[in-house]
């Protein structure tokens, strides 16, 4: 049996396909009863239903949306997805990349072989000679066929407005920059029409594989004893407004890179009103050092990790996205418990001062709720699978760097047998993090696991606890 290309093929073809992984069949049931569910081709909720029904419509929903990192399941995505689960598990591979499909299609198209026959500026006849070269079966179904009718639909409506003559210029392909009755250039709408199919990644979403990519540096965190200490209330006003120094060195060069890229490289991420710390850094350590004058220097494990962040922002911008969900999550997730620790332990004010680092007041919604938002923007990016490789393995580079700032407090603090790792260790994490090797762990900035440096003890361990439990609920990051 031919793999099929529409859902009406692969809803046939299912009939006939043995399945033998649960999971594969619930995502192709919950999809199909998506995509059939009464309502119309827009996805949106059905007429009257029975509570039954209803509840029913919102497990499909529920299984497509979910499958499709999307808040909504949207009936196109649904239908595609659908397709290629099916295709797969007949033996054969997802649908071809856009670009792929139209390269294959052009190929031997004899209006195409000398590139883009739109170009250079036709007359009308011109243009009626070109199309009468297309063979028939190139106009007569699929996705090409359908696109190039389109282009053809645009053309033909503007001619009404302006004459064809003027649209066709020698700059370029006409259809780059023909505007269709939405506002969008054609060749906009083009990339939307074919969103499902060019970004469809068969990996796991990007939250998925940060979480489960980086236990192995969560473990290595579990060993370094400054957190804990701080999670005790064993931590002087003088090493805390140190951190607060080195982490503001970490976050201007941090926000400065990703200023640099912006909603480009970032995406949706990109929400620097919402999430920039290093203003509040600055603050904080001005009151906790109650001065006014030079900033310090960064010190030796600082100055290391803001050279990386230039280096990734210069040689592999996608992989900023590593560091923001690093440093922004952690600051939502256990950075929450430090705040009340540090408030405690050095007795801050309860108007902020000296731990406004921690606080968020742009995130309106809260910031369980952002967080979910955030791994939804995350799962979004859809990145190849090498590109997902390296945005996971830079999160565990900056995981061991920010431990490597905290190994420096330790030995400044005098903590017995206490060292600083090699910046070369650290950086080989960006591909040690696929070997073998011990699992498990949580969020470094969970501050969970035993603790290396002594036995603890039940009230000790009280904080410990919340975390843990705060860390769940989160999921992790």
């Amino acid at each position: 049996m031919d793999l099929p290309i529409s859902f009406e093929a692969a809803a046939a073809a299912a009939k006939t396909v043995k399945i033998g992984d649960n999971n594969v069949k619930l995502q192709i049931y919950g999809l199909f009863k998506f995509i059939n569910a009464s309502g119309g081709p827009t996805g949106s909720r059905p007429g009257p239903f029975d509570v039954q029904n209803r509840y029913k419509y919102d497990e499909w929903t529920k299984v497509a949306a979910e499958f499709e990192g999307k808040k909504d399941g949207k009936v196109r995505y649904s239908k595609t997805r659908y397709v290629n689960l099916i295709r797969v598990s007949m033996g054969g591979t997802s649908l071809q990349h856009s670009s792929q499909k139209l390269a294959l299609a052009t190929k031997n198209c004899p209006a195409f072989a000398a590139g883009c026959p739109f170009s250079s500026t036709l007359s009308t006849t011109e243009l009626q000679n070109l199309m009468s070269s297309i063979p028939a079966s190139h106009v007569g179904g699929g996705y090409v066929s359908e696109s190039f009718k389109e282009i053809m639909g645009i053309l033909h409506e503007t001619k009404q407005v302006n004459p064809l003559i003027e649209l066709i210029g020698k700059d370029g392909c006409p259809v780059k920059d023909v505007k269709t009755s939405s506002g969008k250039t054609f060749a906009e709408e083009m990339d939307l029409r074919t969103f499902d199919i060019s970004t469809m990644s068969n990996g796991p979403m990007l939250s998925e594989s940060l979480k489960e990519g980086t236990k192995k540096s969560h473990k290595e965190a579990e060993n370094v004893s400054f957190v804990r200490h701080f999670l005790k209330g064993k931590i002087t006003r003088e090493n805390y407004a140190i951190l607060t120094g080195n982490l503001y060195h970490v976050y201007t060069t941090m926000e400065a890179c990703q200023d640099a890229h912006g909603a480009k490289v970032l995406g949706e991420m990109y929400i620097p009103e919402k999430l920039n710390r290093a203003d509040r850094l600055l603050d904080d350590w001005r009151y906790l050092t109650q001065t006014e004058g030079k900033f310090p220097d960064p010190s030796p494990a600082t100055r290391d990790y803001v050279e990386r962040l230039k280096d990734i922002s210069e040689n592999d911008p996608k992989c900023l996205i590593a560091h923001a969900y690093t440093r922004y999550m952690g600051d939502l997730s256990g950075g929450q418990i430090l705040a009340r620790c540090a408030r405690k332990a050095l007795n801050l004010p309860e108007t902020g001062e000296g731990g406004r680092f921690y606080e968020f007041p742009e995130i309106k919604e809260g910031g369980k709720k952002f967080k979910n938002t955030y791994r939804d923007m995350l799962d979004r990016v859809r990145p190849s699978g090498d590109e997902r490789d390296r945005i996971v393995g830079e999160a565990n580079v900056a995981f061991v760097l920010n431990m490597r700032l905290f190994e420096e407090l330790d030995v400044l603090s005098g903590v017995q047998n206490a060292s600083v790792r090699p910046f070369a260790d650290a950086l080989k994490w960006s591909t040690t993090w696929k070997e073998p090797g011990a699992e498990g762990g949580e969020c470094p900035f969970g501050f969970t696991g035993p603790n290396p440096h002594g036995p603890s003890k039940v009230s000790e361990d009280k904080e410990e606890k919340k975390i843990d439990k705060t860390t769940a609920e989160d999921g992790a990051r």
